[in-house]
């Protein structure tokens, strides 16, 4: 029987709904998620179908941004996502019930930046967002400031890097050390668009880092980006949709929350995370012994860096600033006219392969990369992780970018976390896992954006799907000196585990339309996989099944 509707405390953080309303036996209720295919990127629409009414929901809306020479697969991927866009507008008469926009980056929320002016045209009704994008947030607020720091800085590395200088740094242009570091950060800096300066305590922009909207205050951006202003950075795409969407109907959603939505509020979203806790927040990688934890950038590092960077380009002249920034007294440092004087000093600088490799001045890079690599696994850990439960009890998880921290953070409480009432059920992230049927593989499936045993093997229905959005021949392009043949997604051991857990019932970003549709029919299920049409490209895949009673 099903349980009476009660009204929410007024001081609870939990908005607890009734229960889902009796259907009538006509009406057949589907859910179903489609994919749009071709993007190394995330855009997936949920629609929930009652009779002949549709609540639709947006998750995200991006695709990798091409930086470098070559990339032509890349390039490919950033032209169709136009063709995306219109395809959303044209499928839902340009009204989305409910807009998710996980975490900052441009493989998420791209869409957004390069078809402005196709999303002007939008009605959103909604807007959900993880708690790290509430500005009146202390915490979320020095997350958001310490990673601007450590952006800004980048970015000015980079500028001065490609200035055209002879040796900026000090160091020469074409410099192994250097040229491979640019490489890198560069490759990183393209998850998020333009990069704003960052804002001191004392109000003054880090020089050399583009332009941007930051206000200087310890609260940037209050008042929200100018709905007509085309966003540059995934930070305006955010704050554009805020603007787009009445303010009583955007949320910034809480670790252990459980919302009511969908049509007469039938669906149930556990917010998983991402979670408040430090110690989580800032795990990256699975735990194997201290040699193998990452963990995110600290407020010191980017403050370090910058300061660094600050000397490197303004020498002795900043020096006079930030005098204690250098690690010797002025009365140890030569100017370039001393140096030719010294004979030591002209040892050290002497040109030739031999001495190159004794100097240290390029040593300092490595902080950078490191700290570029932080930064994006920073923002994938404050990854809104959703559980959607819908009438029957079936489970579809979406968990964006979330990496290790966030995925056992689930399990560190239960849902809801503040029940609403003393008799309130609650159950555990295990109990809700159990129950998926459909699960948006994390990260484009890399290496360590999916738990194991806390994670897909707590997956135990014979009806499990997979999505993933990715292309390999996008990933295999971003070639770095530590991956020289690029980004392992779809990572293989995960991969294999998927298939077994799966029955082969995965849908690609650049899958193989008939083996895939071969492979659902095989295993059956509950889901039915449908494209858009019957070339070997279509623009989307969609799952879908028919909702048990409630």
């Amino acid at each position: 029987m099903a349980r009476s509707p009660r009204k929410p405390r007024a001081s609870a953080t939990v908005v607890q709904a009734a229960p889902p309303s009796p259907v009538d036996p006509s009406s057949v209720e589907t859910v179903s998620v489609r994919m749009y295919r071709g993007l190394l990127g995330d855009c997936f629409l949920l629609t929930h179908q009652l009779g002949d009414r549709r609540f639709r929901v947006l998750f995200d809306c991006g695709v990798l941004q091409a930086i470098g020479n070559g990339k032509d697969a890349t390039k490919a991927g950033v032209a169709h996502i136009g063709a995306v866009v219109q395809n959303l507008f044209d499928d839902t008469g340009g009204v989305i019930d409910l807009v998710v926009a996980t975490h900052e980056h441009y493989d998420h929320l791209s869409g957004f930046i390069l078809h402005f002016e196709v999303w002007q045209k939008f009605t959103i009704r909604a807007l959900w967002l993880a708690w790290t994008e509430n500005y009146g947030d202390a915490l979320a607020n020095d997350i958001r400031q310490g990673r601007s720091k450590g952006l800004a800085a980048l970015a000015a590395l980079v500028e001065t890097a490609t200035s055209g200088a002879p040796r900026p740094f000090g160091i020469a242009q074409d410099d192994p050390a250097l040229v491979e570091s640019v490489t890198q950060i560069r490759d990183l800096l393209q998850f998020y668009g333009e990069i704003e300066p960052a804002i001191s305590g004392g109000g003054q922009a880090l020089t050399g880092a583009g332009t941007g909207t930051g206000t200087g205050t310890a609260n940037p951006r209050p008042a929200g980006r100018p709905p007509q202003v085309p966003p540059r950075s995934c930070l305006d795409v955010l704050d554009w949709l805020k603007s787009k969407v009445e303010a009583a109907n955007v949320r910034y959603l809480e670790p252990g929350q459980q919302v009511r939505f969908g049509l007469d509020d039938r669906l149930k979203a556990t917010v998983f995370g991402p979670p408040r806790g430090r110690n989580r927040l800032l795990q990256l990688d699975p735990s194997a012994g201290p040699a193998r934890e990452v963990y995110l950038a600290q407020p010191g590092e980017a403050n370090a860096l910058a300061t660094t960077l600050q000397l490197r380009m303004d020498g002795d002249a900043a020096a006079a600033v930030v005098d204690g920034g250098y690690p010797f007294a002025a009365r140890f440092r030569r100017n370039e006219d001393e140096r030719s004087q010294d004979p030591l000093a002209r040892l050290y600088f002497e040109e030739g392969a031999r001495n190159a490799a004794r100097r240290i001045d390029g040593e300092w890079l490595g902080s950078a990369e490191t700290l570029a690599l932080k930064i994006d696994g920073d923002v994938n850990n404050t990854s809104l992780a959703l559980a959607v439960e819908v009438p029957g009890r079936d489970v579809l998880l979406f968990p964006a970018d979330a990496q290790v921290g966030n995925w056992l953070s689930w399990h560190d409480q239960k849902y809801p976390a503040k029940p609403d009432m003393p008799d309130t059920p609650q159950e555990s992230a295990e109990q809700i896992l159990n129950r998926v049927v459909f699960y948006k593989v994390g990260h484009h499936a890399s290496h360590n954006a999916t738990a194991r045993e806390k994670g897909l093997e707590l997956m135990l229905s014979p009806d499990l799907v997979a999505m993933i959005p990715v292309v390999e021949a996008v990933a295999k392009e971003q070639k770095t000196k530590n991956n020289v043949d690029g980004w392992a997604m779809p990572y293989g051991d995960l991969y294999a585990r998927l298939k077994d857990k799966t029955r082969q019932r995965i849908v690609r970003g650049d899958g193989d339309v008939q083996a895939e549709s071969a492979a659902f029919a095989a295993a059956g299920g509950r889901f039915t996989l449908h494209y858009a049409d019957g070339t070997a490209e279509p623009l989307w895949a969609e799952v879908a099944m028919v909702c048990r009673p409630a």
